[in-house]
């Protein structure tokens, strides 16, 4: 059991094997339908068992491929038995009774205890699991630092912390979104003083995280808002302490909790990013705590009900969301108050997915350096001007009202689920009915015996224009065509799996969005 799941969801070897099992389904498939006949394979109940198996073996591999190119893409589960684990907790959902927020008391921990051992990834991100000493939690913590970083090199670098969604992980983030090409760029412009990236890892158990420390879960916010920021500070002796010098943001899931910390903690963070996050919580124990906590964990509440203290806070998300990520931006920005401040970036589609936030990931940091503060904490030059004039900033979409459409086109749309629908209808019907009668007629066989009442005059003959090809160009040309059309009834019911199921996600919008996640997936 073990070995099954533990089967890796973001190797290419894993995708090239399910790939080729389908490949070898379809083609096999394909000449077994020709032993689907009536006269070669009777009984009725054998013959639908077979064709059944025809279709269905390869459209399940088929659609497992595109799922494992687009996990890559983000890697949002790493294996079999995360997949499951992800599964059961969505279907059973949580066991765990827990009786409201948990009080930690987060200490400063001795130097032994924050000492970290971090390698160096292929690409150059920095990596170690860490125990952290007030909150008991074990996990992954990524840094990104830009090039040339050094503890000796001078300099006093920000911070940005960075939350990821469920599903998800650090590496994912930090990986798919590029974020080491950005932040280069953006201090070699000198759009951001000089910073680094943390990310550090949310999957405490099998259940959807949280943000608050809740009885009976792991205690994420200490964890997040405690032990991580001391053990960077630790090892990164060189990062600002001042809470201007750090920024905390997050996607999705994580954008929700990016912001929830954020005003929890003025202490530690100065400016907090929302990349697709909601205004209330939707998942993990949080939501259990009864509708006054939910009421009073909303985002915009608490910012309306908040001792404004210059928290800044970027709002990004499409206006196409189905999660309702811009209609969270603009209900924080309508609830701030003076001297906090919310800007918000709601371009009109992009959907809920990576492609959109990699794309306004130079929009958050451009933000972020809006605001000489962060400069002058950690004694660098001034960014505002650069920033504020820069591409990216300029890109920047605010938002007063929102305008949620569905293009009936777009992956989203009826119009592309009902054609998808109607080609798997036919594409079915001919691959089920009329391909396996293609075939060539054996001459050792009568006639009439072999064509039966029925389905000869389906079968390639030796007659007309077809008289003069001989028998194995005849038998290539029926198994093209049996191969043709099982393609095509696997290929449209994958892809029918794979629309709807972005459709109950709410994911893709955008057909370029999904051309840009797939390719992504086969690097």
């Amino acid at each position: 059991m073990s070995v099954i799941g533990n089967i890796p969801l973001t190797s290419l070897t894993t995708l090239v094997v399910i790939g080729g099992l389908a490949l070898f389904a379809l083609l096999g498939g394909a000449a077994l339908l020709a032993r689907s006949e009536p006269s070669r394979c009777p009984g009725r109940a054998r013959r639908w068992l077979g064709r059944t198996a025809i279709l269905l073996v390869p459209t399940i591999l088929l659609a497992s491929a595109g799922g494992l190119v687009f996990n890559r893409s983000l890697v949002l589960v790493k294996t079999s038995g995360d997949l499951g684990n992800l599964i059961m907790s969505t279907v059973v959902g949580s066991t765990t009774q827990t009786g409201g927020e948990a009080h930690v008391e987060a200490q400063s921990a001795p130097a032994s205890e924050l000492d970290a051992t971090f390698t160096t990834a292929d690409d150059g991100m920095l990596e170690t699991t860490w125990t952290g000493p007030s909150s008991g939690i074990t996990q992954p913590v990524d840094v990104i630092t830009p090039t040339g970083y050094s503890t000796t090199d001078g300099k006093t670098y920000g911070v940005i912390e960075l939350l990821h969604g469920y599903p998800g992980g650090p590496d994912g983030i930090l990986q798919g979104l590029g974020i080491q090409q950005e932040l280069d760029k953006a201090i070699a412009a000198g759009i951001i003083p000089p910073a680094i990236v943390v990310a550090p890892g949310l999957n405490v158990d099998q259940e959807a995280h949280d943000c608050a420390d809740i009885e009976g879960r792991p205690a994420v916010y200490t964890w997040v808002s405690h032990d991580v920021p001391e053990m960077i500070r630790h090892n990164f002796p060189n990062t600002t302490s001042n809470r201007d010098g750090w920024m905390i943001g997050g996607f999705s899931a994580g954008a929700y909790c990016a912001i929830w910390t954020a005003l929890r903690t003025p202490q530690t963070y100065g400016a907090a990013a929302s990349l697709s996050g909601y205004d209330t919580q939707i998942e993990g124990q949080m939501t259990n705590q009864g509708d006054q906590y939910l009421a009073d964990n909303t985002l915009s509440t608490m910012l309306a009900n908040r001792t404004p203290d210059g928290l800044r806070i970027y709002a990004m998300a499409a206006g196409d969301d189905a999660v309702g990520g811009a209609y969270t931006a603009l209900k924080m920005a309508s609830a701030v108050k003076d001297p906090d401040s919310v800007t918000t970036d709601v371009p009109p589609t992009g959907g809920h997915t990576g492609p959109l936030w990699s794309e306004h990931i130079p929009n958050m940091l451009a933000w972020w350096g809006s605001s000489d503060r962060v400069a002058r904490v950690v004694g660098a030059t001034p960014t505002s001007a650069t920033a504020q004039s820069s591409d990216a900033s300029a890109s920047i979409v605010p938002v007063t009202t929102v305008t949620h459409e569905v293009r009936p086109t777009a992956p989203n749309g009826y119009v592309t689920l009902g054609i998808l629908i109607v080609g798997v209808l036919i594409s079915l019907v001919l691959a089920w009915h009329v391909a396996p009668r293609w075939q060539v007629q054996r001459r050792d066989v009568a006639p009439d015996k072999e064509r039966g009442k029925h389905h000869g005059r389906h079968r390639a003959q030796r007659s007309g224009r077809l008289s003069s090809l001989p028998t194995p160009a005849l038998r290539a040309l029926a198994y093209l065509g049996r191969l043709t059309a099982l393609g095509a009834a696997v290929g449209s019911a994958a892809a029918l799996i794979g629309i709807a199921s972005n459709m109950v996600g709410g994911f893709y919008t955008s057909w370029s969005s999904i051309a840009d996640s797939f390719v992504a997936g086969l690097r």
